[in-house]
């Protein structure tokens, strides 16, 4: 793990060409930039933060083979300007970029930047380098991509403070195996089946992007994935979880923290919760945290006023 703050230009360049492969960085005026660098040998996910910079991968640092590594960028803030193989991308928060270390690139950052770089060797990828060049230097959003949203999540997770797995290695593995299934999806070719540990973050995004619906549960769950319900239980209890207990708690932690922070009648929040019922949802609300949401509501406001 490397967690570092570079103060200028030249200890950037330094800085991200240990981590990454040999690079040449230029920027004008005052400069920093954050890393956050976990990982072991060629494969590694990397938080960065930098100001405004050109990063460029030219042909003089470009044939040596350990070198040979896919890189994909999930934007999170500002925006990113991807140049190589004869094709430019505008990379903007919440999209995703491809692009090979075997090849020249440039990267060029016109403000303030937040991204996490997943960086694998290219035949970790299972794919021919044909296919992996005609990816590269395209815009991907992950809105419009499941694998690739939930990659992004799992990835950003680590650096969150409540990883998903604990063990990196066994993240970056799931990781590189949702982008896999992203990136044939992407270059229209059929994607293999999940493991577990990917279905199971697969799951945990589709849940908690979908906690207002009213009809999420395991069938739901299941179809949307098209697995079987035996395997969307058989995935949670591998982990000593249920399905329906963590839509519960998602639930009640999005009822708590509607009721904390807005002025939204209960009936609203009951709503946006996936309980339609107001009734339904105050017993359910009270049996989980033992208040009702009117009351609930009234603890946190006389609390924020004492504070």
């Amino acid at each position: 793990m490397v967690r570092r703050t570079a103060a200028s230009v030249s200890e950037w360049e330094a800085l991200s060409s240990a981590a990454f492969v040999p690079l040449r960085v230029t920027a004008d005026g005052a400069f920093t930039a954050h890393l956050d660098h976990r990982g072991r040998a060629r494969a590694a996910m990397s938080s960065v933060r930098s100001g405004a910079c050109r990063v460029l991968r030219d042909p003089t640092t470009t044939s040596a083979p350990a070198d040979d590594l896919a890189l994909f960028s999930f934007q999170y803030g500002g925006r990113n300007l991807v140049d190589q193989n004869d094709r430019q991308a505008v990379v903007a928060p919440g999209d995703g970029v491809l692009y090979l270390t075997r090849s020249p690139y440039e990267l060029l950052f016109p403000g303030p930047s937040d991204l996490i770089v997943l960086q694998v060797p290219t035949d970790w990828l299972g794919m021919p380098t044909s296919a992996l060049s005609a990816l590269s230097a395209r815009a991907m959003s992950t809105r419009s991509n499941a694998a690739l949203r939930t990659a992004s999540r799992l990835v950003r997770s680590q650096f969150g403070g409540a990883p998903l797995f604990e063990d990196e290695g066994r993240t970056l593995r799931v990781a590189t195996e949702l982008l896999v299934a992203a990136l044939r999806r992407e270059g229209r070719r059929g994607a293999p089946g999940l493991s577990h540990d990917a279905l199971y973050a697969s799951f945990r995004r589709t849940i908690a992007e979908n906690l207002d619906d009213p009809l999420l549960g395991v069938p739901a769950i299941a179809d949307l994935h098209g697995v079987s319900v035996r395997t969307v239980h058989q995935v949670f209890a591998e982990r000593s979880e249920r399905a329906a207990a963590l839509v519960r708690t998602l639930r009640t932690a999005r009822a708590r923290t509607l009721l904390r922070e807005t002025a939204l009648p209960v009936p609203d929040v009951a709503v946006r919760c996936g309980i339609p019922d107001p009734t339904v949802f105050a017993r359910t609300f009270r049996r989980e945290v033992g208040q009702s949401p009117t009351q609930f509501r009234a603890a946190q406001r006389e609390r924020s006023r004492h504070s």
